[in-house]
């Protein structure tokens, strides 16, 4: 078995970002650490965090996919299922979103990510809409379309089957677009299976310098797919 160690050899190191912002959402958590006997605990994938210019990068290309008259960020909702300390929901407070929501399980990561909305909020003046819930992805109340779910490998395929069952559901109903962006999609099948899913573009992104060297992974890239359901 591997241990957190040789999974994410810079676990320990301080991402540039938490020392800009004096935020904690950087470092590495293995799903063994996460465990605490709660419904679905079993099916975690453990922690880590975006690297900034991945995120950026991602946003930048689906933003690109929306249409030009009507395809407004101010619209959309962000939704972050398993998000952890937070880093995503910052990131996407970057941008006008209506609403910004981060969805965690585990109750140690959602205080740590509620903290951190709090300091990135004072240190940068932001008027962003972020809201922290503590509660399991697969009975999340959604908020009204448009949506764009973001997904960083969180959690097993038998969940991420059920989330797009909901969201199949909920693009049904109405004519607003439900997109996603997948990060590491190794559960990417569960889309193709439920139907309904409009494959957008697959891409492998590079970290910038800093992201590099910050990686828990010790990794340089991500692979990062999108998603629409219409």
């Amino acid at each position: 078995m591997l241990t957190a160690a040789r999974t994410a050899p810079n676990r320990a190191f301080v991402h540039p970002f938490d020392r800009k912002y004096g935020t904690d959402t950087s470092g590495y958590l293995g799903p063994e650490e996460l465990v605490k006997g709660r419904a679905n605990d079993a099916h975690n994938y453990g922690y880590s965090a975006i690297a900034p210019s991945v995120f950026r990068e991602a946003y930048r290309r689906w933003r690109e996919t929306l249409p030009a008259v009507s395809g407004r960020v101010e619209g959309y909702s962000f939704v972050d299922l398993g998000c952890g300390k937070g880093r995503a929901l910052l990131l996407a407070a970057e941008w006008p979103f209506r609403k910004i929501i981060g969805v965690e399980l585990i109750d140690e990561l959602s205080s740590i990510a509620e903290s951190n909305a709090a300091r990135w909020t004072k240190a940068t003046n932001s008027k962003a809409r972020i809201r922290v819930m503590r509660q399991d992805a697969t009975t999340f109340q959604w908020p009204r379309a448009p949506l764009l779910v973001y997904l960083y490998n969180p959690f097993a395929c038998s969940l991420v089957a059920q989330i797009a069952a909901r969201l199949a559901s909920i693009a049904a109903a109405g004519s607003a677009p439900v997109d996603l962006l997948y990060v590491n999609p190794t559960c990417a099948d569960a889309l193709s299976t439920q139907g309904g899913f409009a494959h957008l573009w697959t891409l492998r992104i590079t970290m910038d310098a800093a992201d590099q060297e910050a990686d828990p992974y010790g990794t340089t890239s991500d692979l990062v797919s999108a998603y629409r359901l219409k």
